[in-house]
């Protein structure tokens, strides 16, 4: 028998046992797993637990864990359907396929060539199907704190979306953060879609209550969503370049200039629509500056980053003229 039969084996009779399970049993794993409580409430690290998620974020291989990741995912997917209650899985479930659409599925089909188009396009519609798939798991966890919020954001009522997102507080957080990350990532993909289109409002209320929240959640990560969001979208959809350059001061002052991402999403967002080459070429430089080491949780995502800046670096020519 093939090694990976052996695992995935291995995997199908220790979930069989799991179901087996007491449902206090359960809980409590779903909580260990999730990092929230059933109810949705976030359960408060100890200094002295190692968190068992740093072997993939702490990780410099990004072919080794994208190789890893759809297990994991599929193994949460699995729990999560044999506890639907537990929020805490439902959130930890949609983050996980939104951040495997973006760093393993997205990422790679937009170094793809022109030749590539039709693979390219399959992987979007990939990506676009997790990125949803995360947000609608997000939404259930918010619906779950916050009866009638899901019907809220999927609706078109402002004074409703209004009233729901006030409602937000700092157990939210981390579910707000996915669920407009990927409910945005979903459109950029399919920028035609009039249901995708309907969602913009909902997603950057979301994204920007949780903000007001915890303004300095994940060194920025909230902020680079917006900033790369209010720079790229066109005006009738939301899009504002002096709000966007306010979220991405925001983000600079959070991560100390210490994070590769915005210098990123400032060189597309920002100077290729302005045609700065110069100002291209400086902040993916900063981008390259920063060694993954100096903050062992996020080498994973610094090192995406990263390797976004060099490609992006390497096909300068397709986003300025060159004379």
């Amino acid at each position: 028998m093939k090694k990976t039969s052996k695992t995935m084996m291995g995997m199908i009779f220790a979930l069989l046992a799991f179901s087996l399970l007491p449902s206090c049993v359960t809980n409590s794993i779903g909580n260990s797993l999730s990092g929230y409580k059933k109810n949705g409430k976030s359960i408060a690290k100890k200094a002295s637990v190692n968190d068992p998620m740093l072997a993939l974020t702490g990780e410099t291989d990004v072919i080794l864990v994208g190789d890893f990741f759809p297990t994991v995912l599929k193994l949460y997917e699995i729990l999560q359907k044999q506890n639907p209650d537990h929020l805490g899985l439902s959130y930890m479930t949609g983050s996980l396929n939104v951040m495997y659409a973006n760093a393993f599925v997205q990422t790679p089909a937009d170094s793809l060539g022109v030749d590539e188009f039709d693979k390219q396009n399959a992987e979007y519609e990939r990506a676009k199907l997790h990125y949803l798939r995360g947000r609608d798991m997000e939404l259930d966890f918010l619906e779950g704190r916050h009866k009638g919020f899901k019907a809220a954001m999927l609706s078109d009522d402002e004074e409703q979306i209004k009233a729901m997102t006030a409602k937000m507080d700092k157990n939210d957080v981390d579910a707000a953060y996915w669920c407009g990350a990927g409910w945005l990532a979903a459109f950029s993909l399919d920028i035609l879609n009039p249901d995708l289109i309907s969602g913009l409002a909902p997603a950057v209320a979301i994204l920007e209550r949780a903000a007001q929240i915890n303004p300095d959640y994940n060194g920025g990560a909230i902020w680079d969503v917006l900033f790369n969001f209010y720079m790229s979208a066109p005006g009738d959809f939301g899009g504002d370049p002096e709000r966007g350059m306010q979220c991405y001061e925001e983000e600079m002052r959070v991560s100390g200039g210490k994070t590769p991402s915005p210098y990123v999403t400032y060189a597309t967002a920002v100077c290729v629509p302005n045609g700065d080459e110069k100002e291209f070429d400086d902040a993916l430089a900063k981008a390259l500056a920063i060694n993954p080491d100096d903050n062992p949780s996020s080498r994973l995502m610094t090192t995406i980053s990263q390797n976004k800046a060099r490609w992006l670096q390497a096909h300068k020519g397709d986003y300025f003229v060159q004379w």
